[in-house]
């Protein structure tokens, strides 16, 4: 018994499970960041060699289009569902999701979609940097 009590503490505490709750909170705190237009907040977490896959987006067009979104709408919500963090090593890391999107001049959204995205991750001097992403419409 007590052997068994010992495994779950060990379990309870694998460095893997800190790593994804930490990336878990990582998107959090950006999707926060978003909502109040906070574009450095958004992209403190964003590693500089960053590239998104199939649109070839680096760090600095990310910044373009999140500031042109902000601009573009008074309002802008966001809420992310079925999140899958995987800890594929020490060092690296994917998280997949689905992001619905609203935005608008009122109170209630003029326009929303949802998202598919797919993202990797890399730990980089003890932070979790968001290295690649790939996005399509879900539907």
């Amino acid at each position: 018994m007590f052997a068994a009590l010992i495994a779950l503490v060990v379990a309870a505490c694998d460095p893997l499970d800190d790593d994804a709750e930490r990336i878990r909170v990582i998107l959090a705190e950006m999707a926060q960041a978003l909502v109040q237009g906070d574009v450095g907040d958004f992209l403190d977490p964003i590693a500089d060699d960053f590239i998104a896959a199939e649109r070839g987006l680096d760090k600095s067009a990310v910044r373009l289009v999140v500031m042109r979104e902000r601009l573009a709408r008074r309002s802008i919500s966001v809420q992310r569902l079925n999140t899958r963090v995987e800890v594929l090593s020490e060092t690296r890391a994917t998280a997949d999701f689905e992001l619905i999107a609203t935005g608008g001049d009122s109170w209630l959204p003029d326009e929303g979609r949802l998202w598919r995205i797919e993202t990797g991750w890399r730990l980089d001097r003890g932070d979790w940097k968001l290295v690649t992403a790939r996005w399509d419409r879900a539907l």
